[in-house]
């Protein structure tokens, strides 16, 4: 009984620790977030003054929130070797840039001179963690273990797809599929060949369309049947007035 209540004990106490860890960096990047709104607000001087309170606002959120997203992402989400090798360097290097901030503002408030590396911070340093950030979570969303099991569907899909595409090209070279086209071809022919014949006899069976047909035996006695005698005949007989 008394060792669960001293492991009961040491659970309440370490979640006090983290809790007031919490507390503890909250306080910092609370600090942190004074000396970079100062700073990166002489950037944007020559702005009007509510883009420049606005975009020294999200300035803030770019270090301060990306280091609080680190964190939390280092001890309750990131799971590969990769994604915690980046947010610990990540972690270490804003770190660095809030105090760096932090030493540079107080400086600046006390009129004391700055270093010169702190000169070249103001200059142009202090933009580039812009991109630094932008680098970091790039880096761990494509790291990201889902985002990879996605891509690699994605390319088993499309291996599969390009696998089946080139064998029905192949198919398509085959000696059944040309004996099936040659059925077909015949099939087509004695399909149309039914329509034609169809045709003919349905116009015979009309009753102005009827033809009959001559034979020798209808022909006239006579060995040299003249055509065109026969046709004055009938021109003769025509009545004049037509």
């Amino acid at each position: 009984m008394s060792s669960v209540n001293q492991a009961f004990k040491y659970n309440q106490h370490r979640k006090n620790v983290i809790l007031g860890g919490s507390v503890i960096l909250i306080c910092i990047t609370l600090l942190s977030c004074v000396s970079s709104f100062m700073i990166y607000r002489e950037g944007f001087v020559d702005l009007p003054s509510a883009f420049q309170v606005t975009l020294s606002f999200f300035a803030v959120i770019v270090v301060e929130g990306a280091f609080i997203w680190l964190v939390y992402g280092f001890t309750r989400a990131f799971a590969s070797v990769l994604e915690r090798l980046i947010a610990f360097g990540g972690m270490g290097f804003l770190v660095i840039v809030m105090l760096i901030n932090l030493v540079t503002h107080f400086m600046m408030v006390k009129n004391l001179p700055l270093h010169p590396f702190q000169q070249t911070w103001l200059s142009w340093g202090a933009v580039s963690v812009f991109i630094a950030v932008l680098l970091i979570v790039l880096s761990i969303t494509l790291s990201d273990p889902v985002i990879r099991l996605i891509r690699l569907e994605l390319r088993y899909q499309g291996k599969q797809q390009e696998i089946i595409l080139e064998a029905k090209t192949d198919g398509l070279q085959s000696e059944k599929l040309q004996a099936a086209m040659a059925d077909r071809a015949e099939w087509e022919a004695g399909q149309l060949a039914a329509r034609v014949l169809g045709g003919a006899a349905h116009a015979a069976a009309l009753p102005g369309h009827q033809v009959t047909g001559f034979s020798r035996a209808s022909l006239p006695g006579q060995g040299n049947f003249n055509v065109q005698s026969n046709f004055q005949g009938m021109m003769e007989n025509a009545d004049p007035k037509e």
